[in-house]
């Protein structure tokens, strides 16, 4: 198993980070191999790599390897998924955008391995750093064949709280002194607890999650398990490594009203079968990025209505 642990720097994403180092390899693909890469970004170069480190885990640049004139060069290039964000949301301000995001980002199994473990495999709502760091070292231990620094997953555990806690609900003695926010901590999936100096993982609100991004969850789910076929349980929809109810933190009740929203407004997408209390949803031909789009294209509508 692939695993990576403390490659964001310390720095969480910040505010304009992934729209310009997109277009920075848009611009030039062997960008973070330019010496000047600081200059063209504008950050330092500690910043610089946790800018790359970012797209790739959030699934927005892939990087390759190609020789030229007999040395190897490595070379950046956008996915389809940042093709499609840069072409319908390009300064990232929609809200289904940052939950498409912090999908991609939470089942980087590979390269954002303790944002995989916390949201797919800890299992735990309420936790002090104390309680998250020994469940996490116990699954590195477990599944990976290196051992891991415990001040980098320290690193890993500051970076997450960052990533998903507004500044203001930061604590000082815990030493966060980085006051920018993370444009993800908007999504408010994370709660500080300041008496008991912890965390609760918190389900978004119907109003907060569209249900377009739980059915972009769905297929994106559908596409890293081929063997649901095309049906799944409401069960395996709320527990299944990369389902929503993991990724999202939906409890069924929540999960079940958004299968019903899915069903009544979008079932050229999905559908859900109650016969005989089966709770089954039936997938329909139809790949995660063209529900991403049509989200766009109606939240377009809608802005064309109120505007």
């Amino acid at each position: 198993m692939n695993t990576l642990f403390g490659a964001h720097e310390t720095f969480h994403i910040r505010e304009g980070w992934l729209r310009k180092g997109l277009l920075g390899i848009q611009k030039n693909p062997t960008l973070f191999s330019d010496p000047y890469t600081s200059d063209v970004l504008g950050v330092g170069r500690n910043m610089v790599r946790a800018i790359r480190y970012w797209l790739q885990a959030t699934n927005l640049a892939e990087r390759k390897f190609e020789q030229r004139d007999g040395k190897r060069i490595t070379s950046y290039h956008l996915t389809k998924l940042a093709e499609l964000i840069l072409e319908q949301d390009p300064y990232f301000e929609d809200d289904g955008t940052l939950w498409a995001l912090h999908y991609q980002l939470a089942t980087n199994q590979g390269s954002a391995t303790t944002w995989y473990w916390f949201f797919n495999e800890f299992g735990v709502r309420q936790f002090t750093q104390d309680l998250f760091l020994a469940h996490l070292q116990r699954y590195v231990e477990s599944n990976t064949r290196r051992r891991v620094n415990p001040k980098t997953l320290e690193k890993d555990f500051r970076c997450l709280v960052r990533t998903y806690t507004r500044h203001e609900d930061k604590v000082k003695e815990a030493g966060y002194e980085d006051s920018y926010d993370c444009p993800l901590a908007s999504l408010n999936l994370l709660q500080h607890l300041p008496l008991s100096r912890g965390y609760r993982l918190v389900g978004p609100s119907q109003d907060e999650l569209p249900p377009l991004l739980v059915c972009y969850a769905l297929a994106e789910m559908r596409s890293r398990f081929p063997s649901l076929g095309d049906q799944a349980s409401l069960h395996e929809a709320q527990t299944q490594i990369g389902s929503p109810g993991r990724v999202f933190a939906l409890d069924s009740d929540a999960l079940y009203e958004y299968l019903l929203r899915l069903e009544s407004e979008h079932n050229d997408l999905i559908s859900f079968s109650r016969t005989a209390g089966l709770n089954l949803i039936m997938f329909k031909p139809v790949e995660s990025l063209q529900v991403l789009n049509q989200y766009y294209q109606g939240a377009r509508i809608l802005e064309g209505v109120h505007g």
